[in-house]
């Protein structure tokens, strides 16, 4: 009678743990009435994310946009604080990179990867950006989330009110 009891407690904390290695998906989008050409113009430098993410001081990239090029991204917060990514695939209109190293309490996240993209959308262009990630930093993943959909949207949104200028 022990032994079926042990297994089904063994089973649940296997179903527990493997959840929460799990990696939260994120996708946020924004519709422009802008042409695809020009928005890609505004985003498409891997070393020009802080001309259009609110909150990013500076960004440059060691290698342009070649895949492996490394960025440091500073941000507007007291004691300047960073974010290093790594490019790692650009095809189009579209790139895709991961962080390499971030403090948790700046973003809640590790092995965080993503991919951010412009594509038509009838006369105009639609941005959309992903990302996948785990919780960090004793954070929750709905911690995480929020954080990250923060970025996200402020980010496009400022693409969207560039772009429509």
């Amino acid at each position: 009678m022990i032994r079926p009891l042990t297994l089904a407690a063994g089973a649940v904390l296997f179903a527990v743990s493997m959840q929460a290695a799990m990696a939260v998906e994120l996708t946020e989008t924004v519709t422009t009435t802008a042409a695809p050409a020009k928005v890609w113009g505004m985003i498409g430098k891997f070393d020009a994310i802080a001309s259009w993410l609110p909150g990013a001081e500076s960004s440059p990239a060691d290698k342009g946009d070649t895949v492996g090029s490394v960025r440091v991204i500073t941000l507007k917060a007291p004691g300047s604080p960073t974010v290093t990514e790594r490019l790692t695939a650009s095809s189009g209109q579209s790139y895709s990179y991961t962080i390499l190293k971030v403090d948790p309490k700046v973003l809640p996240v590790t092995d965080y990867t993503s991919t951010i993209g412009v594509a038509p959308a009838g006369s105009g262009s639609t941005v959309t950006w992903h990302g996948s990630f785990k919780a960090a930093g004793g954070a929750d993943d709905a911690a995480a989330n929020k954080a990250m959909s923060g970025v996200y949207r402020a980010g496009l949104d400022n693409i969207k009110a560039m772009a429509e200028k």
